[in-house]
C-alpha cells in the first residue's frame, strides 16, 4: 500500500488579544487532518515581535484590531521585511478591510463570523501556496535583475552596468567639481593563455584577475568587466597621482599570483593599465576613448606596465 506523502510541519503564528477568539482559531486548527502544525499565541505588542524576532515562522494569523499596533500595520511590517505569509482575521469583515488588508501584502482574509476548520484549512492552504509562489516569482526577478547588472563568469559588473555608474559618477562630479580616475585595465597575451592551456582556464583566469581586483580596491572604488579580457576601474574622489599608486599596486599583486591549469601548471599572467583623470565637461565615451589610448601607449611599450595620458587641460600646462 503507497502512503501519501506526509506534509511538511508548519510554524503558525497567532495574533490576537482576546483569549476567547485565540481559543476557538486554536480549536478548528487542531481538528485540521494531514499537516502537522506547530501553535503559537500572543496577544500584544511585545510578544508578537519576540515571536517574530525568535526565527521561523510559516504563516501568521493576524486579528486587525490590536492593542498599541493595529493589525494591518503589522501587516504592513511583516509583509514589508518578507518574514512570513499573513491572513488576515477580522471580526467584522467589509469589502473595504479586505481591500486593504490584499493592499498591504496579505495572501489571506478570512472574517471570524464564517470561521470554520474546512474554511481555516483552506484558507492556509490558499495562502502558503500563494505566498510560495511570490517568493519563487521575487527569486526570479532578483535573478534577472542580477543577469542584466553582472558579469555571468566574473560576478563583476558588466559592460552596461559599468557604463551607468560611469555616468552617475560623471553627473555627481560635475554637480560637486570632484575629481576621479578612470583605468582600462586588459590582460596581456591572453589568446595565448587560451591557446596553451585551454578555455577553461582562462576563465579561471578572469575570475581570478576580477577577484584580486576587488578584493585590492576600497568599497567605494568600482570595477567592472568592460568586454573580454577587459576591465574598467573606477577611482572615485581620486586625482591622477593617487590612482597611479591604487594602479601600481594592482598591477604588482596580479603578476605575483599564481595561477593553474586543469593538471596544475603553475603559470603566471601579467596586466597592462591606461589610467587617466575625468576632465571637467568630458563625457563617459571621450573618458574611456583616452583611458584606451592609453592602454594601446601601454601594451606599445612592453605591456605589464600603468600608462597615463594626460587630458587636455593638464597637457596645456605643461
Amino acid at each position: 500500500m503507497i502512503q501519501e506523502a506526509k506534509q511538511p510541519l508548519i510554524k503558525i503564528l497567532i495574533c490576537d488579544d482576546d483569549p476567547a477568539d485565540r481559543k476557538m482559531v486554536r480549536t478548528y486548527l487542531q481538528q485540521i487532518t494531514g499537516r502537522e502544525i506547530v501553535l503559537l499565541e500572543v496577544g500584544h505588542t511585545e510578544e508578537i515581535q519576540n515571536a517574530l524576532d525568535k526565527g521561523r515562522i510559516d504563516l501568521v494569523l493576524m486579528d486587525n484590531q490590536m492593542p498599541g499596533k493595529s493589525g494591518m500595520e503589522w501587516l504592513a511590517e511583516i509583509a514589508k521585511k518578507q518574514l512570513a505569509p499573513v491572513v488576515m482575521l477580522t471580526g467584522s469583515g467589509t469589502e473595504e478591510i479586505a481591500a486593504q488588508a490584499f493592499q498591504e501584502g496579505a495572501v489571506g482574509y478570512l472574517p471570524k463570523g464564517n470561521l470554520s476548520q474546512e474554511k481555516l484549512g483552506n484558507i492556509i492552504d490558499v495562502a502558503l501556496d500563494k505566498w510560495t509562489r511570490l517568493q519563487q516569482a521575487m527569486a526570479d526577478k532578483e535573478k534577472l535583475e542580477r543577469l542584466a547588472t553582472f558579469d555571468s563568469l566574473t560576478g563583476l559588473y558588466n559592460r552596461r552596468a559599468i557604463l551607468g555608474k560611469l555616468r552617475e559618477l560623471i553627473n555627481r562630479a560635475n554637480r560637486y567639481k570632484e575629481d576621479f580616475s578612470l583605468s582600462m585595465l586588459d590582460i596581456d597575451h591572453f589568446k595565448m593563455v587560451n591557446d596553451r592551456y585551454g578555455h577553461l582556464t582562462g576563465d579561471e583566469v578572469l575570475e581570478k584577475v576580477a577577484a584580486l581586483t576587488s578584493r585590492n580596491i576600497r568599497d567605494t572604488d568600482i570595477v567592472g568587466r568592460y568586454g573580454g579580457e577587459e576591465f574598467i576601474l573606477i577611482l572615485p574622489q581620486t586625482n591622477l597621482s593617487s590612482a597611479w599608486v591604487v594602479a601600481e599596486r594592482l598591477r604588482t599583486i596580479i603578476e605575483k599570483a599564481k595561477m593553474k591549469d586543469s593538471v596544475g601548471n603553475v603559470f603566471a599572467i601579467t596586466v597592462s593599465q591606461g589610467l587617466c583623470g575625468w576632465e571637467r565637461g568630458e563625457d563617459a565615451y571621450s573618458l574611456i576613448s583616452r583611458a584606451d589610448e592609453a592602454l594601446c601607449k601601454a601594451k606599445e611599450k612592453g605591456r605589464n606596465r600603468v600608462q597615463i595620458l594626460l587630458g587636455p587641460s593638464l597637457r596645456d600646462k605643461i
